[in-house]
């Protein structure tokens, strides 16, 4: 399973510029905010099957590492790369 969200995640690289083209969306855009929740579409899977199995305390935890990892180190990291460049 995930071998094949790693193959997802490869095949969703190498389309960007494809997807630059028809959708306008800023590259920057696609590579901070949308390819990491596509890298962690795994764990995400991972934690649903956990729920599924009734095994709520490891889904809860998976989940709350996740968007502990986001709030601690993607949006501090995104904040300032944008005032490095100057976007306000």
């Amino acid at each position: 399973l995930t071998v094949l969200m790693a193959v997802h995640s490869e095949l969703l690289v190498n389309a960007v510029e494809g997807t630059i083209k028809r959708t306008g969306m800023n590259e920057r855009f696609i590579g901070v905010i949308l390819l990491p929740i596509v890298g962690n579409s795994a764990e995400h899977l991972v934690a649903l099957m956990a729920a599924i199995r009734n095994k709520m305390s490891l889904a809860v935890g998976i989940a709350f590492a996740s968007c502990t990892q986001i709030a601690l180190f993607v949006v501090p990291v995104t904040v300032f790369a944008g005032w490095a460049m100057g976007i306000k």
